[in-house]
């Protein structure tokens, strides 16, 4: 089976139509043998009770002759008893005697089983004239007329008996196999519109999470409006969490800033040892207030309209192009109209701002900026590149720079925590980011951050 086929069982409307399905057929497929029992009884007592009726007969139309002869004082109505192998025949047999029997068997005898007696009539299946097979009624009567016992037996072929019942088991098939896909529909039908509310659920949480939609809106079934509540009611206390830890971040940061900024006010200037290493520790702190106080400000979230990328990019770059003008750096930037990021702005400024400015630093005299639309697991994502012609990182060191305070060349003035917060950033949005050797000689950031589709 197709790996699609499998995801499709594994999915509440597979599980669904599939045990329903499986519970229609199955209780179809009892019913269906119990109407083909019921019928074939209806058919076969049907066939016993016209062989008693026959046995009757023969016994109402028996009598002895003057010679002790067994005779019908009238004929059988039924031509099939002339005809030979017609399918319909009797016999009489007495202990000691030839048989008596009827034109039809012509030159075949009944079997006979005269050492058991029963006077009660009971059926059997035998074998007939011709191959064919019988039903057969059988019966011991001893007539007012003689002291002896005759052995009564009248048989029909069963051919036009199963016959019948065949067509009526085909015809049974048909109607149940059509009912079956009457069903089949109407459970696809019922199903469908029974999970359509929990659908548009999954599509009204899918706008949230792209920021088209803030809050689950709709009406909804009585049974399902109790879930858009609870989830309406955990959005907005995520909401509440979220601005409260941001608040209490960033209140945290500014009263840490404060003793700290005195502290190396205090130390700025002096040459002794302790006071160079309270200096550095505190700048140190102050690096590490600043990394969590942007990660606590990371929106991560859609914007609604989207951000066009395009003239953020000229303006990061041309920031950056001011700052770095004396090593006489060239930017080329590529970068089509139409595309959107689907975040805040803080958020992408923080990204590319990060990443133009170190290929600005490391750059000998080129920087590349380039920005495509990708499809990556069934959703738009902007995929943006910046190189450069610097030295470059060893291979093996390239995911050591994603690493918080991480520099490999202290020479280059940094804090080590921009691509950290790249990083952060980008995995808050639920996009990638890594490094790879340039074309160029030095280094290629490659992101991706997810796109706003019109």
């Amino acid at each position: 089976m197709k790996p699609g086929a499998w995801q499709f069982f594994s999915t509440l409307t597979g599980r669904l139509l599939v045990s329903a399905i499986l519970w229609s057929l199955a209780a179809l497929a009892i019913g269906g043998l119990a109407l083909s029992f019921v019928f074939r009884s209806y058919v076969l007592s049907d066939v016993d009770q016209r062989l008693s009726m026959l046995i009757d007969t023969m016994v109402g139309i028996s009598e002895i002759s003057s010679d002790g002869v067994l005779r019908f004082n009238r004929p059988l109505f039924d031509q099939r008893f002339t005809t030979p192998y017609s399918g319909l025949y009797w016999q009489i047999s007495e202990e000691g005697q030839d048989a008596f029997r009827s034109r039809s068997l012509w030159d075949y005898e009944l079997d006979n089983d005269l050492e058991h007696r029963s006077f009660s009539i009971h059926f059997i299946e035998a074998e007939g004239p011709d191959g064919q097979r019988l039903r057969m009624a059988e019966r011991d009567i001893i007539l007012p007329e003689a002291d002896r016992l005759f052995h009564y037996q009248v048989a029909t072929d069963m051919v036009e008996v199963q016959s019948a019942i065949d067509r009526f088991n085909w015809m049974l098939v048909g109607a149940l196999g059509l009912i079956m896909l009457t069903v089949t529909l109407a459970l696809v039908l019922q199903v469908s519109y029974g999970l359509r509310p929990l659908r548009k659920i999954g599509r009204s949480l899918a706008e949230i999470r792209a920021g088209k939609e803030s809050r689950i809106v709709g009406s909804w079934p009585h049974d399902l409006k109790p879930l858009a509540q609870e989830i309406n009611a955990l959005l907005d206390q995520n909401e509440q969490l979220v601005d409260r830890a941001r608040t209490h971040v960033g209140n945290l940061a500014h009263a840490l800033k404060t003793p700290l900024s005195v502290i190396q006010n205090d130390v700025e200037g002096k040459g002794d040892e302790r006071s160079r290493r309270i200096a550095e520790q505190s700048k140190l702190i102050l690096d590490h207030i600043d990394h969590h106080l942007k990660r606590a400000r990371i929106a991560g979230g859609g914007s609604g309209k989207g951000l066009p990328i395009a003239e953020r990019l000229q303006k990061l770059v041309r920031a950056v192009e001011i700052m770095t003008r004396d090593k006489g750096i060239t930017y080329d930037l590529t970068c089509p109209k139409n595309l959107k990021f689907d975040g805040e702005k803080q958020d992408f400024d923080e990204v590319l701002g990060n990443l133009i400015d170190n290929a600005g630093k490391w750059a000998k005299a080129h920087v590349v900026v380039k920005a495509i639309s990708v499809e990556d697991n069934r959703r738009a994502f902007l995929e943006i590149r910046v190189e450069d012609d610097g030295p470059g990182v060893p291979v093996g060191e390239l995911e050591t720079l994603f690493e918080r305070g991480r520099r490999l060349d202290e020479r280059v003035p940094g804090t080590g925590l921009g691509l950290s917060i790249v990083r952060d950033i980008v995995e808050m949005y639920g996009g990638s980011a890594h490094l790879d050797r340039s074309a160029l000689g030095g280094l290629t950031a490659i992101i991706r951050l997810p796109a706003k589709v019109a």
